[in-house]
């Protein structure tokens, strides 16, 4: 008969530790999902620029484009952390209709969007003298914008609506319209079709002769929903990637091109916009002068109201 050998009785682990194991884990053992979301603009370059490179520890960005402003707003009342581009005026209709959401940033992009058209360079709307103008949409940010440098008139300038910046800017190519508002890149792209045309203003130039303010018009600006919480971190990331791509425009058209394959020949005209972004709430004074500037002309396009203090910024 083998002789038995004595083994030490096997200690089962203590399963009111495994808490305590749990927390002494490293972040990046515990990690986070944020949903990036923005539309092709320059605006969402930034948020892109820190799904491409992942630089915070313990948080996984994911990028996903929206397509509309109810895409936007199911993202922003779900359970998902998120930071999105939105439209300035847009984020204050949901915020004035009860969305709990936060501005974090504001983007100025002096130079994006200029008056493109045949003819000598304007300092004034009524030096436009009646003719016509193509805008996309009424009622839309870039009529709101012209409306508030100078009401449109016999004597000043002549909406002509045309349901897209494509189409307006096909409408002038074919001379059946005297000039274009157009954003960048497209206005770079009218200039290099047609030699006859030329840039006849800025639009930044003509907002502050005609309101007084300082600052451009911040048009886009970034939110984040209650799910997102206080995050240091993501918000110093992002102002890297934002001081990265401001210092070099034109790169945004890589990044975009990622999501949307048309922004691929769009650097030509981001190299000479200068992207500015307005951290909240310390810039809250110039997002709220640009929704008071809009709530003269159109209190719908904002809600009715400027937003409460709790709106910009975590």
């Amino acid at each position: 008969m083998a002789a038995s050998v004595w083994m030490p009785p096997v200690k089962r682990p203590d399963m009111r530790l495994l808490p305590l194991i749990l927390a002494a884990l490293p972040l990046p053992a515990l990690a986070e999902d944020i949903l990036l979301s923005g539309p092709p603009i320059w605006e969402s370059a930034p948020l892109i620029a820190l799904a491409e490179s992942q630089p915070v520890d313990g948080v996984t960005f994911t990028f996903q484009p929206w397509a509309s402003p109810e895409e936007l707003r199911k993202r922003i009342v779900a359970d998902t952390p998120l930071m999105a581009v939105a439209p300035s005026p847009t984020a204050a209709i949901f915020d004035a209709n009860g969305m709990d959401l936060r501005v974090i940033f504001a983007t100025i992009t002096e130079g994006s969007l200029s008056i493109i058209g045949r003819g000598a360079a304007i300092t004034d709307l009524p030096d436009l003298h009646g003719a016509s103008l193509a805008l996309p949409f009424k009622g839309y940010l870039p009529d709101l914008l012209m409306r508030r440098i100078a009401e449109p008139g016999a004597g000043t300038w002549q909406p002509q609506y045309t349901g897209s910046l494509v189409a307006g800017m096909q409408l002038m190519l074919a001379s059946q319209v005297d000039s274009a508002l157009l954003a960048e890149p497209m206005a770079t792209l009218a200039l290099a079709q047609d030699p006859s045309l030329s840039r006849r203003a800025d639009l930044c130039a003509l907002w502050r002769a005609a309101t007084a303010l300082e600052d451009c018009p911040p048009a886009g600006v970034v939110v984040v929903n209650p799910a997102f919480a206080g995050r240091p971190a993501i918000l110093a990331a992002y102002h890297s990637a934002f001081a990265a791509l401001a210092a070099d425009p034109g790169k945004a058209a890589g990044l975009l091109a990622r999501h949307f394959p048309e922004m691929a020949q769009s650097g030509a005209g981001f190299e000479h916009i200068r992207p500015i972004d307005l951290p909240m709430p310390e810039k809250a004074d110039v997002l709220d002068d640009f929704y008071a500037a809009i709530l003269e002309i159109e209190p719908d396009a904002i809600g009715g109201k400027l937003p409460e203090p709790d709106f910009y910024g975590q």
